[in-house]
């Protein structure tokens, strides 16, 4: 019988690789984003079921997920808003928790029900350094991505005893990207991860035997010699 693995926030340079890899493993990918048209372009050449929908609107989850049955969830989610406390308006705030936070909520509360019935399944939540701690211009980030390392805590504590893996992925770093060199231009190759080595995490993590699971990955590239 074919796996099912839903890819929540499949763009970008982590979400291609990370859809690529469960492909390769034999997976059916289901890969939702924001935008469909993009994402089609995105992961061109990936076999992947394509959904439009987004991941912080609870009507959207329920539209996307429905009844459908998951083996694996990777929430690859993400929002980042950078800015000092008197410039991060009420709405950029509860911009970046719902995607960051109430959206990994909603897909954990949707597939958690078959995952349990048939006593076995993985969730993996993408987090970032600021879900340990945050900066001068992260109040929006930071907060949202602790919230998701413990909501991830939390479904790790319910789930688990009922089959379910569920893993929080720290990535400490910029991912190399279009996405990046967008954000932060200048970036150079050597400074990031690359997105095939944190899809390969996120495989591993989903492969692991239940007497030896890992809770937290941290993922960062080596640093620059004379660091």
């Amino acid at each position: 019988m074919t796996r099912t693995a839903i890819v929540a926030g499949a763009g970008g340079s982590a979400g291609r690789a990370i859809c690529a890899g469960l492909a390769s493993a034999g997976f059916h990918v289901v890969a939702v984003a924001r935008d469909r048209a993009r994402l089609a372009e995105e992961l061109d050449g990936i076999p992947a079921e394509l959904i439009e929908a987004d991941l912080g609107a609870p009507d959207d989850v329920a539209r996307a997920f429905g009844t459908r049955q998951a083996d694996a969830l990777v929430y690859n989610a993400g929002r980042i808003d950078l800015a000092a406390l008197a410039g991060t308006s009420a709405d950029v705030f509860q911009a970046s928790w719902r995607t960051n936070a109430l959206g990994a909520f909603l897909s954990a509360r949707a597939l958690a029900p078959g995952m349990l019935a048939r006593g076995a399944g993985s969730m993996v939540f993408m987090g970032a350094t600021g879900s340990v701690r945050g900066g001068g211009r992260t109040h929006a980030f930071a907060s949202s991505k602790h919230a998701l390392r413990g909501l991830a805590r939390s479904l790790a504590a319910e789930l688990g005893p009922g089959g379910v893996h569920v893993a929080h992925v720290v990535i400490d770093g910029k991912i190399w990207g279009e996405r990046t060199l967008e954000r932060f231009p200048g970036t150079r190759q050597s400074e990031c991860l690359a997105p095939s080595d944190v899809a390969r995490t996120v495989l591993e993590l989903i492969g692991q035997p239940p007497s030896a699971w890992t809770f937290e990955h941290d993922l960062r590239p080596r640093p620059a010699k004379g660091a």
